[in-house]
């Protein structure tokens, strides 16, 4: 409970601090009540760090918390009947303001009046704590700042364990009379069932066996017809699915399409998380069994799905990991990435007992070995995490989310409310780590410092709890941080126990609900109800019916609709409190943009917009600014942007005058028109003003050199799509200095010399896509060219004629990606010495060739037998894909 008054309690401070002046009638009553607060959350702090079961107190703590909300509810209203007062203009104005001035003087005798019953409830309950054993002079332990861990992206070599179980499987896969071959893998939340599913998954895509793959999540609340366009979507392409969902084909014509497809292959299907054992009698209509080998894999919870699935293959059941395993995991989770010989032996026998008392369980050892990592390394400060999961278990013994809520009572105060924040998304849900970041900004968890943006806080908070074992990072961006994240099962069940805990979310709708994700099977409220207290609504399912909750939360923060078709919208500018604006498809916005109403907008991004011009003058703390969808070569003008100071990320609209003027974007994606010459030199001239820009995406006809952009010192990421036209580098010190990440598209290779890219010295993603019959002809990569590249992707016929890499070159290489049809004769690294080419990048993890039916090279790099494969064999991962 200590976070919401603590929370509240920090709102208020901020307020005290940015807005003195609007708070300037109330502020004697707002500091008074800041105190209160402050002294409220070191006692809930206590109440935390010194568990009881008795009731009189819990209703105690759940008193401060109701008390919290209602202060929030209080300055909130009051901050906003302010802040339209100062904002009227011209007569009607002077009319409004003088109207508005005797509402607000109304409101401060009412807020001082509501005030005073709060510090009167304060007090009676400030009083009545010492008699139920809770010291208010006491707080609880200081948390100090973790040690941040360097942020890697899940990888098999974290894995321990299993081997005997992934042996199994391999042998049933190769060794099958030629039906379809069903495995079931089956345990508790926790086991490390997806685990060994990830590891079977990897082997296999290594060994070759099978010409077609696909993993699926499924979770506990799936939707059939997308389960299928998600399989069509790995199988198929995305073009393939974007079709089918366009014609809207019912779960029984995609199945079919889907069999008709596979019908032909020997594929691999992993379908993760069942839970249902009504999910395979209609899924299984889309797995053709033509006797070819191919293979089905689930993983679930529940014997009876396992036994649906296939009644006479037994399942894979998970075993908990043994006490050495178990050890190795802990150690390497806290940072020791030594096996337990080489651990100081004063650490031993804390990690022992935390190992014990996890019950073994994998899930548990890896959340704890996330707190560990957060503790410096004595044995003292270990025996105390080893001490709470005792405390815990003594309560109940089998409670898994019990002993994982001690990572929860861990984290900092900051990050409580962000961790709960995942509780609003649907299982198995990859969430945008951008969008996360964005939406915690909104909601008011993150304040800025002196060094750092709210938004740069934010990504920090979310590595932390990465970090911390308790957030998984699902893909990394290549420049440094996360591109998608998502909770464990149990986790996400402990994210929701605590949440409601705090009435931070609720699951049905209710008239005092703060929180709330509806879907379609979400039940609506009898009568005429009005959500007052309603400040976020979240939707991820077009058939949900938004509208009935939205036009009746007149306080919502946040909306975040994944609708295509947003006809409820009109009238959205009536939400003063609004600070993020997620929508589908939507050309009613920009009408509603031109309310005077909006002057709280923090974030709004709009997937398919169709409107030519808007006007966004209105929108004074506008931060984020985003269009999807809609192609930019359309053309998107938006009127009043020079005055947006506060704006970081804009994408999605045609360039002008504005550029030099938003001097604090981190993000920009525009499309570029060719002008005259003067033209684009004023163009580049204004790009390099942007002395904060970290991502740049152009697109354009013609858009200009590399060279140009030299002054964009803390570029991390650039794409280019288009013909890059201008003066031709002649050194690596005439490109951004600090790229991570390079994406060029339709280009004569002389723009980007091979040989200068190389000298790059932070590059670690690039791709490139040259214009059609441009080829480099000759690459030649001598050693400690790329220093840092770990993924590399080409497309384009002809693109490389010949390409030899020394020994020394790419020396951190994982990923190689080469789709150059048709004229792939030698588009692989390759030297006439065997002595060089692949084989000298130990580093590569995944090497994928794309090749035409009856391409020499198909016989070149066949198993076993080809001529070249020798050269790429060491390699994990390899995919060879014949179109």
């Amino acid at each position: 409970m200590a976070e919401v008054a603590y929370s509240v309690a920090k709102d208020l401070g901020r307020l005290l601090k940015d807005e003195a002046d609007l708070l300037s009638r109330v502020r004697d009553e707002v500091v008074h009540m800041e105190k209160k607060l402050r002294d409220m959350h070191t006692v809930l702090e206590y109440a935390n760090a010194h568990p009881t079961e008795n009731p009189i107190v819990k209703n105690r703590v759940e008193d401060i918390r109701d008390i919290a909300y209602e202060v929030q509810d209080v300055i909130e209203d009051f901050f906003i009947n302010e802040q339209r007062r100062r904002r009227s203009h011209g007569m009607l104005g002077f009319i409004k303001r003088h109207a508005y001035t005797l509402l607000t003087l109304n409101a401060r005798h009412e807020i001082s009046g509501k005030i005073e019953k709060i510090n009167k409830k304060i007090k009676d309950i400030s009083e009545s704590l010492p008699g139920y054993g809770i010291d208010q002079g006491s707080t609880s332990e200081v948390i100090e700042p973790r040690r941040r861990q360097p942020l890697l992206p899940p990888d098999e070599k974290d894995i321990v364990g299993l081997d005997q179980e992934v042996k199994e499987i391999m042998g049933r896969l190769r060794d099958g009379d030629g039906r379809r071959c069903t495995i079931s893998i089956l345990g508790m939340g926790g086991l490390g069932k997806t685990t060994l599913a990830r590891k079977v998954y990897i082997r296999v895509k290594a060994s070759m066996l099978f010409g077609c793959f696909a993993w699926i999540t499924v979770s506990n609340e799936y939707n059939e017809e997308q389960l299928l366009l998600d399989m069509i979507k790995e199988t198929m392409g995305e073009n393939s699915a974007k079709e089918y969902s366009k014609k809207r084909l019912s779960k029984n014509d995609l199945a079919e399409e889907l069999k008709k497809f596979l019908e032909n292959k020997k594929y691999f299907i992993i379908l993760d998380d069942v839970w249902d054992t009504e999910f395979w009698e209609t899924m299984s209509l889309a797995f053709p069994d033509m006797n070819n080998g191919s293979a089905v894999m689930i993983t679930t919870r529940s014997k009876d799905v396992a036994k649906s699935f296939d009644p006479n293959t037994p399942p894979i059941e998970m075993k908990f990991l043994s006490p050495e395993e178990c050890l190795n995991l802990l150690l390497k989770k806290a940072g020791l990435h030594d096996d337990a010989s080489s651990c100081r032996v004063e650490l031993l026998g804390p990690a022992n007992r935390i190992v014990e008392r996890c019950g073994r369980l994998p899930l548990g050892i890896v959340v704890f070995g996330g707190i560990l990592s957060c503790k410096d390394r004595t044995a003292t400060e270990w025996w105390k995490v080893a001490e709470k999961i005792k405390w815990e278990l003594s309560k109940k013994p089998d409670d898994c989310i019990k002993v994982l809520g001690l990572s929860y009572d861990d984290l900092p105060m900051d990050l409580k409310n962000c961790f709960l924040y995942f509780s609003l998304f649907p299982e198995d849900y990859e969430i945008d780590a951008k969008t996360l970041i964005r939406l915690w900004v909104a909601e008011g968890f993150v304040q800025e410092t002196e060094e750092n943006t709210m938004e740069e806080v934010a990504e920090e908070y979310l590595k932390d709890l990465i970090g911390r074992c308790m957030v998984q990072m699902i893909e990394e961006d290549y420049i440094g941080g996360v591109r998608t994240c998502r909770l464990h099962d149990l986790m996400r069940e402990l994210s929701i126990s605590k949440a409601k805990e705090i009435r931070f979310l609720d699951t049905k709708p209710s008239l005092d609900a703060r929180r709330l994700t509806v879907s379609e099977t979400t039940e609506k409220v009898e009568g005429q109800s009005v959500f007052q207290n309603l400040r976020t609504l979240f939707s991820f399912n077009r058939h949900s019916d938004l509208r009935y909750f939205y036009h009746r939360s007149p306080r919502v923060k946040v909306l975040r609709s994944t609708d295509y078709y947003n006809d409820y919208l009109h009238g959205i500018g009536r939400k003063h409190h609004l600070r993020y604006l997620h929508l589908g498809f939507s050309d009613d916005v920009s009408r509603s943009l031109k309310s005077p109403r909006f002057y709280n907008l923090q974030t709004l991004s709009v997937f398919y917009y169709t409107a030519k011009v808007c006007n966004i003058s209105r929108l004074c703390k506008l931060r984020h600014l985003i269009f999807f969808g809609a192609p930019l070569t359309e053309g998107r003008h938006i009127a009043g942007l020079e005055g947006m100071k506060d704006l970081q990320t804009l994408s999605g609209i045609m360039a002008g005058d504005w550029i030099p003027k938003l001097t604090n974007l981190r993000t920009l994606g525009i499309s570029y028109h060719e002008g005259r010459l003067h033209e684009q030199e004023a163009f580049v001239r204004s790009l390099v003003q942007l002395k904060h820009l970290v991502k740049l995406h152009l697109r354009g006809q013609r858009i200009p050199s590399l060279c140009t952009l030299s002054g964009l010192v803390h570029l991390l990421e650039l794409h280019l799509l288009g013909k890059i036209t201008g003066p031709v580098p002649r050194s690596h010190e005439e490109l951004p200095p600090k790229l991570n990440k390079l994406i060029i598209w339709r280009s004569e290779p002389k723009h980007y010399p091979i040989e200068m890219l190389g000298k790059l010295p932070s590059l670690r993603f690039l791709q490139i896509i040259p214009s059609s019959g441009d080829g480099h002809g000759i690459w030649q990569m001598k050693k400690g060219d790329f220093p840092q590249l770990q993924v590399l992707k080409l497309y384009g016929e002809s693109i490389i004629q010949e390409w030899t890499v020394d020994d020394g070159a790419l020396p951190q290489l994982q990923r190689l990606h080469i789709d150059c049809r048709p004229d792939l004769n030698k588009a692989y690294p390759h030297s006439s010495s065997a002595e060089f080419g692949l084989r000298h990048i130990s580093t590569l993890r995944q090497l994928s060739l794309f090749i035409f039916r009856g391409s020499p090279m198909g016989s070149r790099v066949k198993k076993e037998t080809g001529e070249d494969w020798d050269k790429i064999k060491h390699v994990p991962m390899i995919e060879i894909i014949v179109d």
